[in-house]
């Protein structure tokens, strides 16, 4: 195999990986919006703040300060429990695990050391005891300095609960882009024989490689841009949402804003769930795209049960073996596979330019 075949073949597996990468952020996307992800770490990072053993999660108590008057707002009904809020304030927060202890009354946050005493009622060894007392030791009697050192605070523990997300996530993407590539059949070992052994199949995903490495971005291959702004919404009205904990207009007043303001959030749900179906759909036609070239992807009849009755040959190892490959190429993301791509696509352009000129002989020792 020459140098320029062996680009051929890296450039139409940089697109098939583009388009399977796709469809496995796509899945994550879903999965972790029906899932409520978020909202399910942060009730972990709250169930931590109040235990006091820290190889264990309070996750009953944390469950009470969801439940409560003061957070139980910011989220909708749903099953399971599952469109609990996402992002809660530092200040709201901490009127939810107070509102919790013995002995809580309406007025308990008027002053610094109506909280702390409060404060002192929380599970001995508990993180949110040891950092509100401390905030209420730092902050002595003004009530504003203790807000912001408590916002201080929470800036932290939200990044690091961010932390824990992100690594979580990556677990999942690599559990979805072995199911992807086991489900769509996506075996690189396959798929270069197929290469191999028809130029055309190879010459028709180069040639839509080709195209997609004009596009200048990622965003532009695949227009993003209507599901980014139904994102961006419904941040907005979260965080419209979020902002009322510091309302202190008349009761009435709150109320019908909260509303408003809770109406609003899932109406910018909806829009996003329909802009992320559309995107899907787009993501599918591009995966149509590359088997109208006769690539073939995708299982057929009783061949999926054929492979797991020889997993104790050199066949189905093999098979695997290529199925393992693909997992591990998706699970790197399609930013980065669109980089390749268009790297690759640099260098094989150039090599048109110098030797697939008709006529054109090649230099001496290339």
């Amino acid at each position: 195999m020459d140098f320029l075949a062996a680009l051929d073949i890296l450039l139409a597996l940089s697109l098939i990986y583009l388009v399977f990468a796709l469809v496995v952020t796509s899945l994550n996307e879903s999965i972790a919006a029906l899932w409520s992800s978020r909202a399910r770490w942060l009730r972990r990072g709250i169930a931590s703040l109040l235990s006091a053993d820290p190889k264990k999660l309070d996750e009953t108590t944390a469950d009470k300060v969801l439940d409560s008057p003061f957070v139980t707002f910011l989220g909708t009904p749903g099953w399971f429990k599952t469109f609990r809020p996402s992002y809660i304030p530092a200040w709201t927060l901490m009127q939810g695990v107070l509102s919790t202890v013995d002995g809580y009354k309406d007025d308990a946050f008027a002053k610094v050391a109506d909280i702390r005493a409060l404060a002192d009622k929380l599970p001995a060894k508990s993180p949110i005891r040891s950092v509100l007392i401390d905030l209420c030791a730092r902050a002595g009697d003004d009530l504003n300095s203790f807000r912001t050192l408590l916002d201080d605070w929470f800036a932290t523990f939200e990044t690091q609960l961010t932390a824990w997300y992100r690594q979580k996530t990556h677990y999942v993407l690599m559990g979805l882009s072995l199911a992807v590539a086991v489900a769509m059949n996506v075996d690189t070992l396959d798929i270069v024989r197929q290469f191999s052994a028809d130029p055309k199949v190879l010459r028709a995903v180069v040639e839509q490689a080709r195209t997609a490495s004009q596009d200048e971005s990622l965003a532009t291959y695949l227009d993003t841009s209507a599901r980014d702004t139904a994102r961006k919404t419904l941040e907005e009205a979260v965080k419209a949402t979020r902002n009322l904990d510091a309302c202190s207009a008349a009761a009435d007043t709150c109320k019908v804003a909260r509303k408003q303001a809770i109406d609003t959030e899932q109406q910018a749900r909806d829009a996003l769930a329909e802009a992320q179906h559309a995107l899907d759909q787009r993501i599918a036609d591009k995966a149509d795209a590359l088997m109208a070239g006769g690539l073939k992807l995708g299982w057929q009849p009783g061949q999926f049960r054929h492979w797991l009755g020889s997993l104790d040959q050199a066949e189905g190892w093999n098979k695997l073996f290529g199925l393992l490959i693909s997992a591990c190429a998706l699970a790197l993301g399609a930013p980065f596979w669109f980089n390749v791509l268009k790297s690759v696509a640099a260098v094989r352009s150039v090599g048109n330019r110098q030797q697939d000129k008709p006529g054109t002989a090649a230099a001496p020792g290339t």
